[in-house]
């Protein structure tokens, strides 16, 4: 019942009569006069709700004094040891003894394969609020807590009996799939900032840019017109098309070096991480040279910062790739976390 009373101190609806401070005083006091440490372990102290409210009452109440106080620190100072490390009641103990002032420091980083879905929404609350942990020296990887706190909630059966315990794990998962949400629509909502939807706008501009350079071929009224003769050509006219999509288009950026030679991208979609390479086949570069050329760029690419896509766009005129499916299919998966996805148009096969 005290420790029920203390709780209201932190409660903002609740309001006190003019006796609660001077009744919750006293029963604190007459507290005083028992064990804390008794050999069947039935005490408030191995209670950890209990010592919790204990501690927020003690330290909010306005009729208690400093004196009044220093027993229950003497309490939790003397405590820290007797209860397991890692445990929920050990926890909770940390909480409360930094209440009233007292510090329990971690001395070793729980592992979180080992602990149950109410320990980890426990220590999801506890890192959540900085200040504590770091006075507690509770040093933990959020992302990964929050990992472990979702697959032990979603992926594995649970029980729970303790309506604590209940809303610890309510209040970490909401809070959890919540920054989840939040974070993926920040980081999806502008379209085309979006690199799957930048991936499919540049492709679609890659697949059909034969019949684009085919129509600047056959101008109206005997103009010139405008060929795609080598690399250079295919270079501008898909800059172009690009930067009426995207409104940050950088051309030849550096990459990091490879094999101690640094080279220039052709194009750097940077909102979008995705980067253009531009190939036009040639004497002397056809699918076999281009298969060592995009080897090279992939594993330079591989370190680039900004880089999570690379699209490979190889303007195929001549028909020079003996296999342009095979191509492309060798070469489009994923390579070492960096999404590749070659494109050779047009198909002469």
């Amino acid at each position: 019942m005290l420790a029920a009373a203390g709780y209201q101190y932190v409660n903002l609806r609740f309001q006190r009569n003019s006796q609660y401070d001077q009744e919750w005083a006293r029963h604190f006091k007459r507290l005083a006069q028992r064990q804390a440490f008794p050999i069947d372990r039935e005490s408030y102290f191995y209670r950890p709700l209990d010592l919790l409210g204990i501690c927020i009452g003690a330290q909010s109440c306005p009729a208690l004094t400093d004196n009044d106080r220093q027993w229950l620190k003497a309490i939790l100072e003397n405590g820290a040891a007797r209860l397991p490390d890692h445990s929920r009641a050990h926890y909770l103990g940390a909480v409360a003894a930094n209440h009233i002032g007292v510090t329990w420091t971690m001395h070793s980083t729980p592992r979180l394969q080992d602990l149950s879905l109410a320990s980890l929404s426990l220590l999801y609350w506890i890192i959540s609020q900085k200040a504590l942990a770091t006075s507690i020296g509770l040093t933990l990887n959020e992302q990964e807590l929050a990992a472990a706190e979702l697959r032990m909630a979603f992926l594995n059966q649970n029980h729970c009996d303790d309506l604590a315990d209940a809303g610890l794990i309510l209040y970490a998962t909401e809070s959890i799939v919540e920054r989840t949400i939040q974070a993926s629509i920040e980081e999806t909502w502008k379209a085309p900032r979006n690199t799957q939807a930048a991936t499919a706008l540049v492709r679609a501009l890659c697949d059909r840019f034969a019949i684009f350079a085919n129509a600047l071929a056959e101008r109206h009224d005997n103009r010139a017109a405008v060929s795609v003769t080598d690399e250079y050509d295919v270079q501008d006219l898909l800059g172009a098309l690009l930067k009426l999509h995207f409104t940050d288009v950088r051309p030849e950026e550096w990459t990091p070096s490879y094999a101690g030679n640094a080279s220039r991208m052709d194009f750097l979609l940077k909102p979008e991480h995705v980067v253009v390479e531009v190939k036009m086949t040639r004497k002397g570069l056809g699918q076999k040279e281009l298969v060592t050329q995009l080897a090279e760029d992939i594993l330079r690419y591989q370190s680039h910062q900004d880089c999570k896509t690379l699209i490979c766009f190889v303007y195929d005129p001549a028909g020079k790739c003996s296999n342009p499916t095979a191509l492309e299919n060798d070469l489009t998966k994923n390579h070492g976390g960096l999404q590749v996805i070659v494109i050779v148009q047009p198909k002469s096969r």
